[in-house]
C-alpha cells in the first residue's frame, strides 16, 4: 500500500511540474525548468513485499532542496537556482490549488526531482490518503520570500492572497489561479492541462497584432 501511495504522489507531482515547467519554457529568461521523474509500480507476486517502485537512477550530487524536519518545520533552501526554482514550483502548485497542496520534500540531481512529499490542507482532498497539516500552510506562507524566478511566472505574493477571499482577476497575469478557470472544473492537473491549451499559442498571435480591417472602395 505503501508504494502504491508513494507512485500516486510522485505522478501526480509530475503531472504539475509538467504544467509549470511549460510555462517556464516559454520565458526566455527562465533557463532548464525542472523535471520530476516518473515512479513505477513493479508487481513481484513470488516476493513476500509483493510491490516494489522504480525510477531512472540519477548520476551526479544528490541534494535535498526541501524537506521536513524532525519538529514538523519545513525547510525550503533558495541559495542555488535550482532551489529557487523548487521554492517557485512549490508557490506555483500552492497557487494552482488554492491553497490546497503542498510539496514539502524535493530532492534529487540538478533540475532532476524525485522522493517528492506532500501536504494537504484538509484531510481527503484529491482523495488522498495524507491527513490534513493546515500549520504548514501557515508556514509556507509566512516563511516563502518570492524570488526571481516567481516574477518571471507572475505569481502573485502568497501573503496577498492569504489576505483575499477571493483573490481579484489580473488582466495578462500569468497566474495559475486564472487559467485554472478556464479548465472544466477538475482538479486533476492533466485535465487542467488540455482545457488550458498549449501556452505558446497566445505568444503568437501577440506577435502577429491585431488584424487590420479594409475600407470600402470609393
Amino acid at each position: 500500500m505503501f508504494h502504491k501511495q508513494e507512485c500516486r504522489i510522485q505522478n501526480l507531482a509530475r503531472e504539475y511540474c509538467k504544467i509549470f515547467s511549460a510555462e517556464a519554457r516559454v520565458i526566455e529568461n527562465f533557463g532548464p525548468s525542472l523535471e520530476v521523474i516518473p515512479v513505477y509500480l513493479m508487481y513481484r507476486p513470488a516476493n513476500t513485499v509483493p510491490h516494489a517502485t522504480v525510477e531512472a537512477d540519477l548520476k551526479g550530487v544528490y541534494l535535498r532542496y526541501s524537506f521536513m524536519d524532525y519538529s514538523g518545520r519545513l525547510v525550503m533552501r533558495a541559495g542555488s537556482e535550482v532551489e529557487q526554482k523548487c521554492c517557485t514550483l512549490q508557490h506555483w502548485i500552492h497557487q494552482w490549488t488554492n491553497g490546497n497542496l503542498l510539496l514539502t520534500r524535493l530532492e534529487g540531481v540538478d533540475t532532476k526531482i524525485t522522493n517528492v512529499g506532500i501536504s494537504i490542507k484538509s484531510t481527503g482532498y484529491q482523495g488522498l490518503s495524507a491527513t490534513g497539516n493546515p500549520k504548514v500552510f501557515e508556514q509556507f506562507v509566512s516563511q516563502h520570500q518570492c524570488n526571481y524566478f516567481c516574477g518571471l511566472l507572475g505569481l502573485r505574493s502568497l501573503k496577498a492572497l492569504d489576505s483575499l477571499t477571493m483573490p481579484a482577476k489580473h488582466k495578462g497575469s500569468r497566474s495559475p489561479l486564472l487559467q485554472r478557470k478556464i479548465a472544466t472544473g477538475s482538479s486533476s492537473p492533466q485535465t487542467g492541462r488540455k482545457a488550458a491549451g498549449s501556452p505558446r499559442l497566445p505568444r503568437k498571435a501577440e506577435l502577429e497584432g491585431p488584424a487590420k480591417t479594409k475600407g470600402p472602395k470609393s
